[in-house]
Order: structure tokens, then sequence, then C-alpha cells
């Protein structure tokens, strides 16, 4: 996708702890506070105002810079995030597509087996009437002949 800054690599830590563990030893430690905090440090040599308004015009720019790539840093992860959201919002319809339709073969199946439970239930009777049937006409098939 795009090569990771450190404050996307602290939102990557967030998201996914267990593969950034490796990669936080290599953050500076004043890296790791503007993360923390959302401010940007000043150099030891920065830590007094500049003097005169040309220090401050070129400070500021260099702020401005700083604010413009982590802007377009947290835009661009915003958008990759975004885009992901859409792909699992995405496979999640398709899975309750899925799960409707397995449902509804549930639904069929059960149908099915209750309709052949009853066939089955259905045919050991007939089966049984023929029996008797079966054992009444020989009863009497039998009388008739002894009567012969």
């Amino acid at each position: 996708m795009f090569e990771e800054s450190p404050p996307s690599r602290y939102l990557t830590s967030l998201a996914h702890p267990e593969a950034s563990q490796g990669t936080t030893a290599a953050v500076s430690p004043a890296l790791r506070d503007q993360e923390n905090t959302g401010h940007v440090p000043m150099d030891n040599s920065d830590s007094e105002p500049p003097a005169n308004p040309t220090s401050l015009q070129q400070h500021l720019a260099k702020l401005k810079m700083l604010m413009s790539r982590q802007k377009a840093e947290y835009e661009s992860k915003i958008a990759s995030l975004e885009q992901r959201n859409r792909e699992l919002q995405s496979e999640i319809k398709g899975m309750h597509s899925k799960l409707g339709q397995q449902r509804k073969w549930y639904s069929l199946v059960e149908m099915k087996m209750r309709n052949a439970e009853r066939a089955k239930e259905d045919a050991e009777k007939r089966n049984e009437m023929l029996q008797k049937e079966m054992e009444e006409f020989f009863e009497t098939f039998g009388e008739i002949n002894r009567w012969k």
C-alpha cells in the first residue's frame, strides 16, 4: 500500500498490537511523545522561541510542513481504513446472504425429513394392513380348501 510513517505505525500498533511489537523500539522517544500527546516536541536548540521574525517564519514553515505531511498521512490512512471498512461490509453482506440461504436449505431439509418420516409411518401402516389382509385371505382360502 504505502510506507508506514511513525504516526501510521502508531495507529497500526493500536489496531494490531501483536504485529507492531518490534517496531516500537525503532521509534525515537521524541516521536513517541508526539504520537502519545499530539504535540510536536521542539529540539533542545529550539527550546527558546526564535528571537527574530525570520526564524519565526522558518519555524512556522517547518511546523506547517510537518502538519501538512501528517495530514496527508492521516488522510491516506483514513482512506485506507474506509476502503477496508467497505470491503468488510461487503463481506458481511455476502455472509448474511449465505446464512439466509443456509437457513432456507436447513428448513427445506427439515421439511423433507418430516415428510419422509410421515411417509415411512404411512408405509408401515399399509404394510401392517396388507399383512392382516393376507393373513385373513389365507385363513379364508384355507377354510375354502378344507371344504373341498
